[in-house]
């Protein structure tokens, strides 16, 4: 499979090139990243079912062959691009030598990327891409050349433009999406203001700031700023400007959650709550440097916007209603209704909010309280009777219906570390304390449940801004110090939810990862387990090998794209129903487990038993292991010899690794096992050794090797019932020869 990917916050050249590049070879997978400028996002919202676009989440299974990048020479790392070494940048931008040259690689001197991968359409006189095709391939030329007017502009983008108009670019429809060009003074200042960019995350919301001295760049910036917000679509966009007469602030917002209006009257100037300005006077005959005055200003801004966000109330009742089976809701109003009456607030929290707020089903919860559990407990089991079970000592209690829908009941509890890596100790406390001991901010979402709070979202930790930019984020900066598992549910949820580690939190966990040594091997175990319960977990184990937790496990553990191809095969081969009948296969167990039974058999049976040591594997899966291993090196070097031959050595086997290895091995060596389950294996001879032990044949080796030779002849030639007695006479004569002659 090859690929085409680009830049993150993507834009129109971004978009139009890897269109371009994709109708110049339709067989590649055209990909755009989660993060694209707010213009193209609008314009990808209003025609996604026009367009040929994947992203990472939807692009197919499979392992990729090669890649194609445009319009930048470095994109971000995912892990379905481990192991792939076949790169051809294609890009406008001078060569920076980041990957190897090669003949393929191109880099022009052209205002837009898209400009001469459209040259090359145009070399193919039968191609007609469309009225929506060429319109975005000319946006994308339109946006990087200012319009056609910037110094960089080449008359190739201009002849490009043309031929894309000729053939259906709607240009009506390309102003209802581009910006219009700044000017030469203008592009100064924005390229100035781009090098100070800061990015800061104040009560939920992502905040850019940027400060530049124009006081010798004589033009209008609220253009500059309108091109800003709409490039890098921030919550709240803040421009700092050294003039003349002080600071000019220009403040741009993409939500009514901000209130630059009243955050700028208070700074002498004034607006609206999306769009404001403002002046800092500074006398500059009085200051030294002008990089400490915009810092200063920069600060003062920064502690004075808190006070403008507002807080908004989210009422999730619809959801809660609409998603939660009936059964369970009713059962939730008994509860809402006890708690309230014994004044108890009551809460569902993390894993199952965020499933409702990405409109995911919902079907198994736990319910948090500020109070008692198990008073709590006992006062629904004497109204509505059922069955009670208490841990007072964990501060739960469960309640079990007459209709056997049951439900835990969790007090909510704070947790202090005794030191890193050491299991919590806990005591009961209230909600905030009990939201701000999870793992990561999308986990701590609660909603209340009782009285007139019914629905009522609480996000104490910021969780619903993250969720909606799709990261994770710890808590604080000792989150992976006080329990180092969190780097393993770190990738988890980063690969389940398909989200990225926020910056911070990825600086967190390099930074950390030597606390892994502090782990026990049953925990690290237990982590790496729960990978297999995920919907690929192939995409996990190469993740922590890729950020260096796997290298903390063990030195020896590495990924590499055969094991990605196993996983899959794994996953997607359907069991043959030759199977279905041996009952002793534990299924269960091999599902469970067998993605890493895959990884870890991989190894020399000396690095198997070393790992075995340090995550103290049960003796039962360490078999399973080793016998993957053998099957790995032995079976494809004796599949031409006797069917007996075969046979023996995989009864020698764990039959659970046999299922294993048949999920993922070659068609040749599954048909190979499915004769060996179905036919092989169930060949047993009619004589025994009782009927031995009648013709004076004692038991031991020389009984042992006659039947073992006759099994072998019934499974090689089918010999018959009525012949075993006259073959076990021919080989004992045999043998007794033998013997004798010695």
């Amino acid at each position: 499979m090859e690929i085409i990917l680009t830049h993150e916050q993507a834009d129109f050249d971004a978009a139009g090139s890897v269109l371009a590049a994709w109708l110049l070879d339709p067989s590649r997978i055209p990909v755009l990243p989660k993060r694209r400028n707010r213009n193209l996002a609008a314009f990808l919202d209003d025609y996604k079912t026009r367009l040929p676009f994947f992203t990472w989440k939807t692009l197919p299974k499979g392992s990729i062959s090669r890649i194609f990048i445009t319009d930048t020479q470095n994109v971000e790392n995912h892990p379905r691009m481990s192991g792939v070494h076949d790169i051809i940048v294609w890009d406008h931008h001078p060569h920076r030598h980041i990957f190897p040259d090669r003949e393929e690689n191109i880099y022009e001197n052209t205002g837009a990327c898209t400009t001469f991968l459209v040259e090359q359409l145009m070399e193919k006189p039968d191609l007609h891409p469309g009225r929506i095709y060429a319109t975005l391939m000319l946006m994308g030329i339109y946006e990087d050349t200012g319009s056609l007017s910037y110094g960089s502009t080449t008359a190739r983008d201009i002849l490009a433009a043309a031929w894309l108009v000729e053939k259906g670019a709607d240009l009506d429809l390309m102003r209802r999406y581009i910006l219009q060009p700044m000017t030469d003074h203008q592009q100064q200042g924005f390229d100035l203001l781009m090098q100070t960019m800061k990015t800061h995350e104040i009560k939920g919301k992502r905040v850019i700031t940027a400060a530049a001295d124009i006081r010798e760049i004589s033009d209008e910036f609220s253009a500059v700023a309108h091109h800003m917000r709409d490039m890098l679509n921030p919550d709240g966009l803040v421009l700092l400007l050294a003039v003349k007469t002080g600071i000019r602030l220009i403040c741009r917002g993409t939500t009514d959650d901000i209130d630059f209006g009243a955050l700028m009257r208070s700074m002498n100037g004034g607006g609206h709550v999306r769009a404001a300005s403002g002046t800092i006077p500074i006398d500059y005959m009085e200051s030294a440097d002008i990089k400490d005055i915009l810092e200063d200003a920069r600060e003062r801004v920064l502690d004075a916007l808190p006070g403008f966000i507002l807080t908004t109330n989210l009422n999730l009742k619809e959801k809660l209603e609409a998603q939660i089976p009936a059964a369970q809701l009713e059962l939730i109003r008994r509860i809402a209704e006890t708690a309230e009456q014994l004044d108890m607030p009551l809460y569902i929290v993390g894993g199952v909010v965020r499933d409702l707020l990405q409109d995911q089903p919902v079907m198994d919860f736990d319910i948090v309280l500020e109070g008692d559990a198990t008073r709590l407990g006992k006062e629904l089991a004497l109204r509505h009777g059922g069955k009670l079970t208490l841990h007072p000592q964990f501060f739960t209690a469960k309640w079990e219906t007459k209709d056997g829908i049951s439900l835990d009941l969790i007090s909510a509890r704070s947790e202090t570390y005794a030191a890193p890596a050491a299991l919590p100790t806990v005591e009961m406390s209230g909600i905030e304390a009990d939201l701000h001991r999870r793992d990561f901010t999308v986990n701590t979402l609660a909603i209340r449940l009782d009285g007139e709070h019914y629905g009522d979202l609480l996000d104490l930790c910021n969780g619903l801004p993250d969720l909606r930019n799709e990261l994770i984020r710890t808590l604080h900066d000792r989150s992976f110090i006080d329990d180092p598992t969190r780097l393993f549910r770190a990738v988890r949820f980063e690969q389940r939810l398909n989200f990225d580690l926020e910056p911070d939190t990825l600086r967190q966990l390099r930074e950390q990862l030597a606390g892994i040594s502090n782990l026990t091997g049953q925990r690290i175990w237990h982590e790496l387990r729960l990978y297999c319960d995920e919907e690929a977990p192939e995409l996990d184990f190469s993740r922590i090998v890729q950020l260096g937790i796997a290298g903390q496990v063990h030195g020896a553990l590495d990924w590499n794209e055969d094991i990605t191809k196993e996983c899959v095969r794994f996953r997607e081969t359907l069991p043959e129903i030759y199977w279905q009948d041996q009952r002793f296969i534990d299924f269960e167990f091999v599902e469970s487990e067998g993605p890493l039974w895959i990884w870890l058999s991989r190894y020399s049976p000396e690095i198997i038993d070393s790992l075995g040591d340090r995550l103290l594997i049960s003796k039962r899966t360490l078999h399973c292991i080793r016998g993957l291993a053998q099957l790995r090196g032995k079976l494809p070097a004796i599949s031409h010899l006797a069917p007996s031959e075969i046979t023996f050595f995989l009864e020698s086997l764990p039959f659970e690794s046999i299922y294993c290895y048949a999920l993922f091995c070659s068609k040749e060596e599954r048909k190979i096992i499915k004769n060996f389950m179905t036919h092989w294996h169930q060949i047993k001879p009619h004589i025994t050794g009782e009927n031995l032990i009648q013709m004076d044949i004692k038991p031991g080796p020389q009984m042992k090797e006659l039947l073992t030779s006759l099994r072998a002849a019934c499974i090689d030639s089918g010999l018959p019932e009525t012949d075993e007695m006259e073959w076990i006479k021919s080989k004992w004569a045999m043998i007794s020869r033998q013997g004798s002659d010695k």
